[in-house]
This record gives C-alpha cells, sequence and structure tokens, in this order.
C-alpha cells in the first residue's frame, strides 16, 4: 500500500482494507468448496480459512503494509492450489489496479508456506491390514488434520495415520492424550517388534 495521515486516507492506499477484501473473496470461495462432499471426513468438504492478519502502525496513520496467512484444508480429491490461483487471480485483477491507480508501487505478493495432499488409504489395503492386525482394531475412519502422510503416499509409500490421541483434545489449553490411549498404543508397538 501507500502510507499517509488519515486525514488525507483517499490519497493513501489502505493495505489493511485490500488484505479484507481478498479475506472476503477467501471467504466466498471457501463457501463454494461445500458443493463438493465426502462423507467420510468432518467436515465433509474442504475448507479455507484465514489463522494470521498483521498491520498497521497506528490509528492516524493509513497503513502501508499488511500481512496474513491462510490455509486451505482440502479434501484428497481436490486440489488446494485451485483456490490459492483463484485468489491470486482476483488479487491481479481486481484488487490490485485499483490500488495502482493510488499509488504505482503498491503489490500484492504471494507466498506459499508449506503443502502437502490430502490422504486417504482404502481399508482393505496391505498397509490397512497391517495396522489392524497390530492394533487389533478395524476401526478406519479420517481426520481432518494435515500430516505428511499424504506426502509418503504421493509418492508410493503405502500410509496410513495411526497413533493415540484425538483432535477433540488437541490445540487447546491443557491439551492431552489420554493414559489409556497411550497404553494401547504402547500395546500396538510391542506386537509390531514381537511380529
Amino acid at each position: 500500500g501507500e502510507a499517509c495521515h488519515s486525514a488525507y486516507a483517499p490519497y493513501g492506499v489502505n493495505a489493511i482494507e485490500h488484505a479484507a477484501e481478498l479475506i472476503g473473496e477467501l471467504g466466498r470461495l471457501g463457501r463454494q468448496l461445500r458443493a463438493h462432499q465426502d462423507p467420510r471426513f468432518d467436515p465433509p468438504y474442504s475448507t479455507v480459512q484465514t489463522g494470521v492478519i498483521a498491520g498497521g502502525k497506528a490509528l492516524n496513520i493509513v497503513p502501508a503494509d499488511c500481512r496474513f496467512d491462510f490455509e486451505i484444508r482440502a479434501l484428497p480429491s481436490q486440489d488446494p492450489g485451485e483456490v490459492a490461483e483463484a485468489l491470486q487471480t482476483y488479487a491481479m485483477q481486481q484488487v490490485l489496479p485499483r490500488m495502482k491507480a493510488v499509488s504505482a508501487q503498491s503489490a500484492i505478493r504471494f507466498t506459499e508456506l508449506s503443502a502437502y495432499p490430502g490422504l486417504v488409504t482404502d481399508e482393505r489395503s496391505q498397509a490397512a491390514e497391517l495396522i489392524a492386525a497390530f492394533s487389533g482394531s478395524r476401526e478406519f475412519g479420517t481426520v481432518a488434520f494435515g500430516t505428511e502422510g499424504g506426502l509418503f503416499d504421493a509418492v508410493g509409500i503405502p500410509t496410513v495415520v495411526c497413533g493415540p490421541g484425538s483432535m477433540d483434545q488437541g490445540h487447546k489449553p491443557d491439551e492431552f492424550v489420554s493414559v489409556a490411549q497411550l497404553a494401547g498404543c504402547d500395546a500396538m508397538l510391542l506386537r509390531m517388534l514381537d511380529s
């Protein structure tokens, strides 16, 4: 953007306001993703969310900079890059021209922080059968969190996500894994060692 005193706000380029417009477009793109559903997952559709935003120096200064981080949690059958590309197209065609009309130095930059594909493993696969035998359970399901499992699967390494814990207790105060779940994991690992 372009900073100036807030008394002359129309002569500046408010980076926060333009970032907010992009975040609003992300929300619209996220709502469109709900049309494609897979009931094996919870939620049953790909999601988009903005988790971090920072910008501005003082209330009486039009902010020249704003940065925000967003994530796309895509179903294995969807390409998260399509959402990022759609946002980038919107930014370059709709938002940036209005910014540059006020200040030619205005810019919008995108940087990928990380990426990994979604994972869905066939319950009848050899990897799933092995985990079922070692864990003593045939309760297969899906998880809504990301792991490097999708990366392994993408290069041909059979992959199953397995272990103690639940996102019901994760990423919040007093996060925990129950002692019973840890004991079950220990038992599974011992069965693996004994085989």
